[in-house]
């Protein structure tokens, strides 16, 4: 065979071969973090909140009870990192005066949901550490050091990617994601639709906000 030619098909499957793989990613996103199935389960929820009732579905796609759900996914593994979506890139620089009331209730939800997401990712991997034989203070030194492996991002192109591919949302590398009205929520409900992956979605910023109120005590419940 001709050496130039070898040498194209060479450089087009190197060119090619990398873009299939992200091709791949990108259109398998949505199929990891959003069920095409009915849930094995519904509960509806009111979370009162300065003097409104928030109605949010909590759905389980995993063992039929969307609280031990939650709970499995988010503190029944030691994840080795973590990654917290806050949504549409347009959240990356929020800017209060060009977006209003939407800034402020998303920085709002991505502050207090940061909050409750950390001492638990941090108190698994203390145990784990504990476990490996390490005492408390070496178990606490290690598990705070840990934090650097929390990640806070939008939802541009290569975290779809990643989530589409696997890398991210699995038994080893937690994901949340939050879907408020500009990401196009639709339902106001929170569910895990499978190891590894949470996924936060309302049809107002208010309510993604009382959704994370609804998580932390969630958390808190420590139901198994």
């Amino acid at each position: 065979m001709d050496k130039k030619l070898v040498a194209v098909l060479l450089l087009v499957i190197l060119v090619l071969a990398p873009l299939g793989v992200l091709t791949y990613g990108y259109l398998h996103f949505s199929s990891n973090v959003y069920p095409d199935k009915e849930p094995l389960r519904k509960v509806l929820v009111k979370v009162p909140y300065k003097g409104i009732d928030y109605k949010i579905l909590l759905e389980s796609y995993n063992t039929g009870d969307p609280l031990l759900d939650l709970n499995l996914t988010l503190r029944g593994n030691v994840y080795e990192s973590m990654t917290l979506i806050v949504g549409d890139p347009m959240f990356r620089n929020c800017d209060a005066k060009a977006l209003g009331d939407v800034c402020i209730w998303r920085t709002r939800t991505v502050t207090e949901i940061a909050a409750v997401l950390s001492p638990a990712f941090t108190a698994n991997r203390y145990w784990y550490y504990m476990g490996k034989g390490y005492d408390e203070n070496e178990s606490m030194a290690m598990a705070q050091a840990d934090v650097e492996k929390m990640h806070t991002v939008s939802l541009g192109f290569i975290q779809k990617v990643k989530i589409g591919l696997g890398i991210v949302g699995n038994k080893k590398h937690l994901l949340v994601l939050l879907k408020g009205p500009a990401e196009g929520g639709k339902i106001d409900r929170i569910y895990s639709p499978k190891e590894g992956v949470v996924v936060l979605e309302a049809t107002s910023e208010q309510t993604l906000f009382a959704e994370v109120l609804l998580l932390k005590t969630i958390i808190a419940s420590r139901v198994k």
